[in-house]
Formats: structure tokens, sequence, C-alpha cells
């Protein structure tokens, strides 16, 4: 200290000395020559002497200053120790108190606490003293301002609710509307607040223009509303969804019709309330997870979907959010996403290219299992998928061209070499259900279109893809590939030959081979594509392959029973059948055949019997043409026949998918033999049906070399299969479930 302090005086005398001699330096002007005068320091006297007097200024405060470090240095610690000592006597419960909690404050030492005075004063005389008008911050004023920002922020109430709902439906400005966009940025602040570091990490760079950040920079900053309690959250929810956008449209004067609102004047004004609203609506679409909030956000987003034309920024993100519920949502989320995309494509054509590879992948990628669960939202996604890809046929072209191009490579490789992963890569649902999705695409093109050019190519692959492996086990992939072949053939009117893949099934198969088990129905093969080999050696396998080529077969011949070519064309057909009944000794396939072969022989006569009453000349195409379309008009028997025939299957199809799924839903701890207390009565049809059915698997025709030990063991197994249908089989409409105990879910 005593140091310091002798420095300072020096430094206090050295500038008096200083201004002595500046003083002394000063001449008189009257002897100063010209050179010299203006060589000379011009400093008046008075200069020096406010220098002189700010100096002393300075001195004065240095000398307080000291003196007030003379001052704390004449404080005795010894004194300071003593009085502590006397507290003892004075206060001891205050003493008491601060030897249990402070022993360190009575323990004190005097040559300690001079060292520490020295060493916080010399650190004190040595650091920067800053301007007395500055606040130095603390720890704590960080934290304040946010808590007057919160603070600051207004409540919503529901009396304010009500009276935006009051203004919102009449106010031509752009005031409500303001506000109810910040309630609702409010209202899913108080739900979800983003992490701000965390955003700000991740939208770097050139990332900082997406929704996330402009959605992150908002929090907090935007609104000046705090939305608290669950009436209120759907009050706010509620306002902006019945009445936004009836006011978008008055506040920018728009037409019902009209589809482009950046061209509005209006269109700047309220351009970041749109922008700020259509990312937080996204935003929540991509947080809710029930299935009826989620249909009436997107019904609410189809109203102000026109909006997102204006943000092409904000188009990606919507899309995104919309394809992944058109393939994995819900039935009506499903439909209601679709007519969003489709709204977007329609008024967007510089998305659509990256639209439809996405959308055909997502359907490829959701038909890999079919069941009959999972058909009907593959089917709607076939079709919606074909109404966006019908927007634009020359895009279209290229996709198609592509991807048909691909299928047609896989069959190459499976074809040439004959390696189970390249049969496995086309002998799967995806392949089968892109064929479907390139057939029903072609034949809802127009006539003209370039689509109409991929007919041929896409008819080989199908054709090539029956006969890779043409054994009873994928007889199911057959079907599925000739029933393309024959809406191809309807729709298009391009001939095909298909009957020669059904009429191969009857001439290959022995369908007089015994079966080793027994199914009371046919196997429904709308959701196979391989049978297996247990049910290779069932009854039902047979009867189903029966059912499917008559159907087909029936089909066929409606489709062309109004051709001109009809008695020459089914020639092959009618000697196959005919063949087919003299080999075949099972009375109920020797039924439907025979049936069959009789309505294509009445179509046969009756077309030659037309032919030759009108003398047509086969030259002359267009009189061909009204030819047909007037015995189309007319309508012919077998046509007829299987127009409410086909009712019928399908509504049994249908049941039979339906019954199915019920009995998979059984436990396996259910008893085998569990008698069921309730039994409806079966249809009479069904019953005559099933019966004969059964009859013809089991009894067969009898022969000259027939004996009487096969009549005892047929007997016998038709006691078995009459006892299995009695005892342990539920009938058609039963409840399988209705007696269970929950107990036995446990």
């Amino acid at each position: 200290m005593k140091v310091k302090k002798k420095s300072q005086k020096s430094l206090n005398s050295s500038k008096n000395r200083k201004l002595v001699i500046a003083k002394k330096k000063k001449k008189n002007l009257s002897k100063l020559t010209t050179e010299e005068f203006f060589k000379q320091n011009f400093e008046t006297d008075s200069d020096i002497c406010e220098d002189s007097e700010e100096d002393k200024n300075i001195d004065n405060r240095n000398n307080e200053q000291m003196d007030s470090d003379n001052s704390e240095d004449n404080l005795d610690p010894a004194e300071h120790k003593k009085s502590l000592i006397k507290l003892k006597d004075t206060d001891p419960e205050f003493y008491q108190y601060l030897k249990d909690n402070d022993k360190n404050l009575l323990d004190f030492k005097v040559s300690d606490d001079e060292d520490d005075k020295d060493d916080n004063s010399s650190i004190n005389n040595n650091r920067h003293v800053p301007n007395e008008n500055l606040v130095v911050a603390s720890d704590d004023s960080d934290f304040q301002p946010e808590e007057t920002e919160g603070g600051s922020k207004k409540k919503i109430t529901k009396q304010l609710l009500k009276t935006w709902q009051q203004k919102i439906q009449t106010d031509k400005s752009i005031i409500t509307i303001k506000c109810a966009v910040e309630a609702f940025h409010a209202a899913l602040d108080s739900i979800a607040i983003p992490d701000k570091n965390t955003m700000k990490h991740k939208v770097e760079g050139s990332a900082k223009n997406t929704i996330e950040y402009e959605v992150a920079r908002g929090v907090k900053n935007i609104t000046e509303y705090k939305v608290e309690g669950s009436a209120i959250f759907n009050g706010v929810m509620q306002l902006c969804i019945m009445y936004l956008p009836d006011a978008f449209k008055r506040f920018l004067k728009l037409d019902e019709e009209s589809h482009e609102a950046h061209k509005s004047t209006r269109f700047v004004k309220i351009r970041y309330i749109l922008k700020l609203y259509l990312s937080d609506l996204i935003k929540l679409l991509q947080s809710v997870a029930s299935s009826s909030i989620l249909t009436i956000l997107l019904k609410h987003l189809r109203q102000v979907l026109l909006y997102t034309c204006s943000f092409s920024r904000l188009t990606k993100p919507l899309l995104r959010t919309l394809i992944k519920f058109w393939s994995s949502a819900e039935e009506t989320v499903q439909v209601t996403a679709f007519l969003n995309i489709l709204h977007v494509a329609t008024n967007k054509k510089s998305v659509l290219e990256k639209l439809l590879k996405t959308m055909y992948v997502k359907y490829v990628q959701n038909s890999k299992f079919v069941s009959p669960n999972t058909l009907p939202g593959i089917n709607f996604m076939k079709h919606s998928l074909v109404e966006i890809y019908l927007l634009d046929h020359d895009v279209s072209y290229n996709h198609a061209f592509l991807y048909i191009r691909q299928l047609a490579i896989n069959l190459r490789n499976a074809i040439t070499l004959k390696k189970q992963e390249n049969f496995q890569a086309v002998y799967n649902w995806q392949y089968i259900n892109s064929l479907r999705f390139w057939t029903e695409l072609i034949i809802k093109s127009k006539e003209k279109s370039m689509l109409r050019s991929l007919l041929y190519p896409l008819v080989q692959v199908i054709v090539g893809t029956i006969k890779v492996i043409p054994t009873p086990q994928y007889y199911p992939l057959r079907f599925h590939c000739i029933e393309m072949l024959i809406i191809i053939s309807n729709k298009t009117r391009t001939f095909i030959p298909i009957l020669p893949f059904l009429l191969e099934i009857l001439d290959s198969y022995d369908f007089n081979k015994k079966h080793k088990a027994v199914t009371m129905k046919p196997i429904p093969l709308i959701c196979i594509l391989r049978m297996s080999k247990s049910q290779l050696v069932e009854n039902g396998f047979k009867d189903s392959i029966i059912e499917t080529v008559y159907r087909f077969i029936l089909e066929n011949a409606a489709n062309d029973s109004y051709k001109i070519y009809f008695p020459d064309l089914y020639i092959p057909c009618i000697i196959q059948l005919k063949a087919f009944l003299k080999k075949c000794h099972v009375a109920a396939y020797c039924k439907k055949i025979k049936q069959l072969l009789n309505m294509i022989e009445e179509n046969r006569k009756y077309i030659e019997a037309e032919r030759i009453k009108s003398m047509i000349n086969l030259n002359n195409i267009a009189e061909i043409t009204n030819w047909e379309n007037r015995m189309k008009t007319d309508g012919t028997e077998i046509s007829k026949f299987y127009t409410s025939w086909i009712e019928i299957h399908k509504s049994q199809m249908l049941k039979l998918l339906t019954k199915n799924e019920e009995v998979l839903n059984v436990p396996v701890n259910t008893p085998k033999k569990q008698k069921l207390d309730e039994r409806n009565a079966e249809d009479s049809e069904e019953e005559s049906e099933f019966e004969l059915r059964l009859k013809g698997t089991e009894i067969e025709t009898e022969t000259k070399k027939s004996l009487n030990k096969k009549k005892r063991k047929k007997n016998k197994k038709q006691k078995i299969a009459n006892y299995i249908e009695d005892e342990d089989l539920p009938r058609e409409d039963t409840d399988i479930v209705q007696d269970i105990n929950s107990d036995d879910w446990g």
C-alpha cells in the first residue's frame, strides 16, 4: 500500500512539473521573429489554466480515493475481533447461532485479513472502472425480458372469441383475420413448442427456407396472444376452420371459381399471414392421429388450397403429408387426402412429374401383401392413381414406358436365367398389381392417346407371365393374368387369344384324381397367387378351378357373343369342352361344363342364322360394325345369362371372403367340438349346390369293374363328411365368437 501511495504522489508531481515547464517556455511575442512565431505552440493561458484546473480536480479525486483507502487501512482487525468476542456476553443466543452456522466468522485472523485486504485493494486499483451511467448486467437480467414478454401476451377468452366471430363474418379489413391467425399460431404453441436450438441447427444453410424454419422462427415472437385450456383451443380451431376461408376470399375479393389468389391487388398485404397460417395448418396435420379430426382438417385444407399455389416452398411438404395419408390412412382420410392431391396436381402442373413417380412407388410398396382387409385399399389407390396419371398423357407416357419396360426386363431374366430369385421377382403381388395398374390406365386412356401405343407390350408381358411356370401350383396367378387380358380385350375392342390358356387347364389337369382332404367351400383365389401343397390335395382346389374356368369362358363368350366371327372362333372351344366331358367322371363338374357348352352352341347357331339373313359383305368394315352394334343392342341369350349370373357370383364371393376373415379371428384354444347355441338356416339354393358338390367329389360314376369294397369305403367317407358338417363346422350365418368367454382371451 505504501509503494502504491508513493507512486501516485510521484505521478501528480510529474504532471505539475510539466505545467510549470510549459509556462516557462512561453516567450514574449514582441521579441519573436516571423519564422519563430509560426513555429510557436498556439495554446493560450486560459487553456493551460483550464488544463491545470482539470488536473487539479483529478488530483483531488485521487487524493480523496487515497484518503478513503487510508480510512479503510485505519480499521483495526484486532478491535473487530474483540467486538465479536464481546458478543458472547451481550447476546449469547446470537453468538451461539454464529458458532453453529458460521465458525469462520468467529475464527477471525488478523494476518490473513490484512493480506486479503491488500490483494483486493490492488485488484480494485488496477482494473478498468466503467462509466457510472452504465448498468452491469446480472445473470437474472437475461431471463427477465422473457418474463415481461410472456406476461405482456393477451390471454384469449371466450368473450374475445365471440367478438372475433362476429367481426370476421362482416369485416372486410385484415385486422380480424390477423388476430385469428395469430390465435391459431398461439394455440399450436400451447400444445407443442418446438426446440429453437434444435431447429436453428437443423435449418442452417439452404434449409432456412423450409416450412419448419418458418414455424420455428415465429414461435413466441409473432403472436401477441396466449391460449390456455382445451375449451379455448377448440374455440380457436372452430373459428379458423369455419370462418377464415370466406374471410380470405372477402378480403382478396375473389370469386368462387377463382384459382389464382396471387393476382389480387391485395395479396401483398395478406401474403405473410397466409403463409404463416398454411404453415401452421400443415404442421397441425402432421401431428394429428385421429381419423375424424384429420378428415375435418383435410376438408378445411381443401377450402384454402388455392392459396398454396402462391407459395412454392409449401407445396413439397404439403404433398408429402397428403401422400402419406393417401397411402396409409383410413378410408375416409384416404379419399379426402386424394381430393386435395388432385386439386394441387390440376392447378400446378409443374409438380406432376415428381408426384406421379412418388405415388406409383407408394402404390407398389403398399401392394406387397393382399388380403380381404387390404384389397379395398389397394383398389382405391389403383383407381385414384389412374386419375392422376390421366391428367397429362404425355408425362404419363414417359413413366409408363419406363416401368413397363422394367417389368419386361424382370420377365426376361426369369425366362432366360431360370433362377429362384428371378422367378420371385415376377411371381409376387407387387408385380401382378403393377400389371393391374397399367392395365387400368391403358383401358381408360383415349383411343388416340400415346398411352394406347403401350397396349401391345403390356399384353406381351402378361402372356409371358402366364408361361413362366405353367404348373397347377400357379393356376391362381394364371387366372389373375387372364382376367387382365379379358378386361383389355373387352374395353379396347382388341382381339386377344384368351381361350387357349383356359382350355389348356381342362386338358392337362386330372380332375378324376382323388383328393386327400375335404373342404366345404371352394378356395377363394382372389387373394392367392400360389397354392400350397396341402391345398393342392383338397377338393376345394378342384372346385375353384372349375368355377374360375367356367366364369372366364362364360365372360369371354358373352363379350364376343355379338361378334360376326363368333361361330368360327368358338369351334375349337366346343370341341375341347366335349372332350373334357368324355374324360371327366365327376358329376358336378360335368354339369357345369355341359351347361356352358350348350349356351355356346346356341349362340353359335343364332349368329350363323343372323349372318345368313343379312348377307353381309365382309370387305365392308362399316357394314360389319353396324351389324355387330345392332346385335349388341338387341342382346344375346348368353350375355343376358352372364349379367344375372355374375351378380350372384360376386355376392357369394363377398360372403365367402367375409366368413374366412371371421374364421381367422377364432382363438387357437377354442374347443374343436364346441356346439353353438344359435344357428340360422342356410339358403335352399346354396344347400342344394353344396350337396351336389359333395356328392360329385365323393361318389364317382359307377363303372362295370366297380367292387363292393369301394362302395363301402365311399359310404364310410360320406358318413364322416356328414358328421363333420353336423357337429364341428359352423353354418354360414353363425357368429363364431358369440359364445366365447372373455376370460379365454387372457
